[in-house]
């Protein structure tokens, strides 16, 4: 992984994390409550499996043979 890769994943995770966030926040301020959490829950899901597809899906995760 270099150092281009490490910060498109740095980036993904901080977008992924903040983005969902402020939008909860602007719409629960503006008295959307149930829609931010939604909004929220969604936003974070979705960054969670995009991480997972791109980054952790494509590992070699078994152990030594033998």
């Amino acid at each position: 992984m270099g150092l281009g890769e490490k910060a498109r994943f740095g980036l993904a995770l901080a977008l992924g994390v903040t983005v969902p966030g402020f939008l909860k926040y602007v719409l629960t301020t503006a008295g959307y409550e149930s829609l931010g959490t939604a909004v929220w829950v969604s936003g974070y899901l979705t960054a969670v499996l995009v991480v997972w597809y791109v980054w952790v899906r494509p590992l070699d995760l078994q152990g030594a043979s033998g």
